[in-house]
């Protein structure tokens, strides 16, 4: 059997909400997220994730470049699980919903949003386009959700701190940047 592959989500935290537990948990919460750093992998149903949260640290790198990329620590929230289904399909807006297999979590699920872009940020199969196309409409997109092409993700606050009294700027990951990066090669 191979091996399951999880997939690693870098996301904004929008929000939370109560939320009703099937084991009847009164301090479950359900998380909103926004993914802004397109996922190596497309989201899909029925993918394994697990997420973790977006910390904006660009005080760290102060420049005067127009073109200077975002700058975050990504913090381990303790979420994965399987994306189950899609809850809402806007225009631009896609939303998956992520069932948390950490049972130690008070957030039993997250509501993930991501901009529609097939084969780059989300991935369908045919049957769930064309249901989605013929008998549920896309809504008119309410809000949006940009991606940030150039941004730089430190997993580590120690790399980070590394990295700050050094003057290096290690990049743990960049998104969206395979041209920069062979360049930098």
């Amino acid at each position: 059997m191979p091996p399951t592959t999880i997939t690693t989500i870098y996301a904004k935290k929008r929000g939370s909400a109560p939320a009703i537990a099937e084991d009847g948990n009164e301090e479950a919460r359900i998380a909103y997220l926004d993914v802004t750093i397109p996922p190596e992998t497309p989201i899909h149903i029925g993918q394994r994730a697990r997420i973790l949260i977006l910390i904006s640290c660009d005080a760290r790198f102060p420049s005067e470049e127009d073109d200077q990329p975002a700058y975050y620590v990504a913090e381990d929230i303790g979420m994965w699980g399987v994306f189950e289904r899609i809850r809402v399909v806007e225009e631009e807006l896609v939303e998956f919903v992520l069932k948390n297999a950490n049972t130690r979590s008070r957030t039993t699920y997250a509501y993930v949003a991501v901009k529609k872009e097939e084969n780059v940020t989300i991935r369908t199969t045919w049957w769930e386009w064309l249901a989605r196309a013929t008998i549920a409409r896309p809504q008119k997109s309410v809000r949006r959700v940009p991606i940030e092409e150039n941004a730089v993700v430190f997993e580590d606050l120690t790399m980070l701190n590394f990295s700050a009294s050094t003057g290096a700027r290690r990049r743990l990951y960049t998104a969206g940047c395979d041209e920069r990066r062979r360049r930098e090669a």
